[in-house]
């Protein structure tokens, strides 16, 4: 049975990547140079985010 612990990383996961995927769609209509620039940048603090999660994951299993 999983632990509480990893189910609550999962649940980070998807909602991190559901938040990256977001800002790219985002920017991908952006009028605005800077607009667009922002939520590439919040996208990729999310990008790094789900590979530290992703890596917090691996170590423990």
């Amino acid at each position: 049975m999983p632990r509480a612990e990893d189910l609550s990383l999962n649940r980070e996961l998807r909602e991190f990547r559901r938040l990256e995927r977001v800002c790219r769609e985002h920017a991908a209509v952006a009028s605005l140079d800077l607009e667009r620039d922002g939520l590439l940048k919040v996208a990729e603090y999310y990008r790094n985010a789900i590979e530290a999660l992703q890596r917090r994951q691996d170590s423990r299993q």
